[in-house]
């Protein structure tokens, strides 16, 4: 599967995070309201309820900036380091990531230059008013309350942009998700939409990413650019930082209750030792891994089969065990 990068630029501020599961989630409605059902499920559910998907997205990232992997935590910062900066720290320079890929954990980790989200992303709070349903004015007691939005910071890397990485299988795979991707950004991604969140336009053409993709000398691991959550037939020798992710399913599907199960997912920068010409980790979660019974049974005596699609697009990297020395 060929790396591509392809570069999105924010035009509104947005309410959902830019993960590679929502966003893939988000890809796959598109296709059935643009094609249909039976493309989604031809084109997309099977092949990756059969780990074949024809395509696997990271996570946007802001500008050229990539995550910090986490096996890098484990190599000790300078005495005079502020700790909280490191602890904070999350981002780093394309040049900076691909050089601590490729050192193993050997001390090379720039800690002066690591980012946090404070300077990369700009947090802003919205206040509405609670509507009353008997008289759709707003309540006077208590009737306030805050959305986030979030924007990328003009004076980062300049051009405020997302930069998207994803693996193809083929020509095919790659048209098609640069289609759905066009068609999203005509309505937007994620929450509220409606009131002008999440839009976003495609800047430029996809172009392969072979530096990312060249595996560094003694390369015997790989590093997850996604969030995601692992399959059983995945290595499991690695770190990680895991969190629980309460998603929802789209408001197009006639349930009164959208909520999925809680699910388990891996930040990006999760680092596994593993064959570093893995493409890719991860799984699509089938529907009644997802949801609560009554409600699968109720979607699929409609016809209709959803999944979550949790892949992590993974990219070679080279990592120390403990027990070898630093060089």
């Amino acid at each position: 599967m060929t790396l591509y990068r392809l570069y999105l630029r924010p035009r509104s501020p947005w309410r959902t995070s830019w993960q590679a599961d929502t966003l893939t989630g988000a890809l796959c409605a598109t296709c059935a309201r643009t094609h249909g059902p039976d493309f989604l499920r031809a084109r997309l559910i099977d092949p990756m309820l059969d780990a074949r998907p024809p395509f696997v997205l990271a996570d946007a990232f802001p500008g050229d900036l990539l995550p910090l992997p986490i096996a890098a935590r484990l190599t000790p910062s300078p005495p005079d380091a502020d700790r909280k900066t490191i602890k904070r720290g999350r981002w780093l320079t394309r040049h900076d990531f691909i050089a601590v890929r490729s050192a193993g954990g050997n001390g090379a980790i720039p800690w002066d230059r690591l980012l946090p989200d404070s300077t990369v992303f700009l947090h802003e709070t919205t206040r509405h008013n609670t509507l009353a349903r008997d008289s759709d004015a707003s309540l006077e007691d208590g009737g306030l309350f805050a959305r986030p939005d979030t924007l990328l910071r003009a004076d980062q890397n300049g051009d405020p942009r997302l930069t998207l990485y994803f693996r193809a299988a083929d020509d095919n795979a790659l048209d098609l998700l640069v289609d759905l991707l066009h068609e999203l950004s005509l309505t937007g991604f994620g929450a509220d939409i409606a009131t002008g969140r999440g839009q976003f336009d495609i800047a430029g053409d996809p172009e392969p990413d072979a530096d990312l993709d060249a595996p560094p000398n003694e390369a015997n691991a790989v590093v997850v650019l996604s969030t995601f959550q692992p399959a059983p037939r995945d290595p499991a020798d690695g770190l990680w930082e895991a969190f629980p992710k309460f998603a929802k399913l789209g408001p197009d599907l006639g349930l009164s209750d959208v909520r999925k199960h809680t699910l388990i997912m891996f930040r990006p920068g999760a680092c596994f030792h593993a064959d570093p010409a893995l493409p890719f980790l991860g799984r699509a979660l089938p529907m009644d891994d997802v949801l609560p019974g009554s409600a699968a049974t109720d979607l699929r005596g409609r016809g209709i089969e959803i999944i979550h699609p949790a892949f992590g697009l993974a990219i070679p990297a080279r990592l120390r065990r403990p027990e070898e020395p630093p060089s």
